[in-house]
């Protein structure tokens, strides 16, 4: 599946914690990226703290009152026109611009990314350059920009411009944004364009992102935890964490050790529809331990609610790899992969 444009959107505020709708014809799986900057008026305590559930891409401070942020985060069901809170003490002005993807890696979607600050008075602003590992990349190149001057922003040659951000009806100090791209079908060197501001600028930050498209086979791994009981973490889960994580590290010295009758639930990352009833395979880990001579865990998939499958394993005393794969009825069941979930219970003897 090649990476597709979806949907973007913009909002620009002129003081405050600034507000920006993700837009509604987002699907669970896409990547959103959110990039946007704020007049900070030299303070680096007014600048936005990452939002919840995004992760930063970069950030940085150009002199003497840009504060200009990238983040990225995959999309969950609950998403589609959700506001995302860029929260700020300040009363600059600010903009952001959020742009999703379709079929870009549900696990790990940056492939590649670079960031640089413009600090010489100039409308020409270089991108950074950056290599791509994967081919079908996406590559996207976005800057953002202070002034108080009346502002455009061109079209870079061979890259399609997905959304500007530009508020030229309160010009002093406003912040200005561009988010453009195109496809990568090989890798490599990527970036070194010019991004053409209407206006000179000596406070910019330029942008060079490439996006990782989804292989034929999709992993997902635990997220969150649902429900548990006789479940405990083994080394205890950090603050903030859960049982969860001990799954999701996937190594034999990480694992929820289960009591006779036990069980845990855990939320699994979204995944994309493969639009496919075959190929849907779980698989994970296990063993009996403690005095126990014998033991099975019983799975359970889950979305939502709902069963999809249930089946009992019979598990030795050592750790192995156990692997069930799904009939194509109920693969076929499964109609929101951001909604599944796996419980694994203990029979021991």
């Amino acid at each position: 599946m090649a990476i597709a444009f979806r949907a973007s959107a913009e909002a620009h505020l002129t003081t405050g914690s600034l507000g920006i709708t993700i837009p509604s014809g987002v699907q669970a799986g896409d990547c959103l990226l959110l990039i946007g900057g704020l007049n900070d008026a030299g303070v680096s305590g007014n600048d936005w703290p990452t939002p919840a559930g995004w992760t930063a891409i970069d950030t940085r401070r150009v002199p003497s009152n840009l504060f200009a942020a990238a983040y990225y985060r995959v999309a969950q069901s609950g998403d589609p026109g959700a506001t995302v809170t860029l929260i700020t003490p300040g009363t600059g002005k600010s903009c952001a611009i959020i742009a999703a993807y379709s079929g870009t890696d549900p696990v790990s979607p940056i492939n590649v990314a670079a960031a640089a600050s413009e600090t010489i008075a100039t409308a020409s602003h270089t991108t950074p350059t950056a290599t791509t590992t994967v081919d079908n990349a996406r590559i996207i190149i976005a800057a953002v920009q202070s002034d108080s001057a009346t502002q455009s922003w061109g079209t870079v040659s061979g890259y399609t411009k997905r959304q500007d951000s530009l508020d030229n009806t309160n010009l002093s100090g406003h912040v200005t944004a561009t988010v453009q791209d195109k496809a990568a079908a090989t890798l490599g060197s990527y970036g070194g364009e010019s991004l053409v501001a209407g206006a000179a600028s000596g406070k910019a930050a330029m942008f060079t992102i490439g996006l990782t498209p989804i292989s034929t086979t999709q992993v997902s791994r635990p997220v969150s935890d649902i429900d548990s009981d006789g479940a405990v973490g083994v080394p205890a889960p950090g603050g903030g964490s859960g049982p969860y994580a001990n799954l999701a590290a996937n190594v034999d010295t990480s694992y929820v050790q289960l009591a006779d009758g036990g069980f845990i639930q855990v939320g699994m990352a979204a995944l994309i529809d493969p639009n496919s009833g075959s190929g849907h395979t779980v698989e994970f880990r296990g063993c009996y331990a403690a005095g126990a001579s014998a033991g099975n865990v019983i799975v359970t998939l889950k979305q939502g609610p709902t069963t999809i499958a249930t089946w009992t394993q019979a598990v030795t005393g050592s750790f192995a790899t156990y692997t069930h794969t799904l009939s194509s009825g109920e693969a076929n069941a499964i109609s929101d992969y951001s909604a599944l979930r796996l419980t694994f219970a203990a029979d021991l003897s």
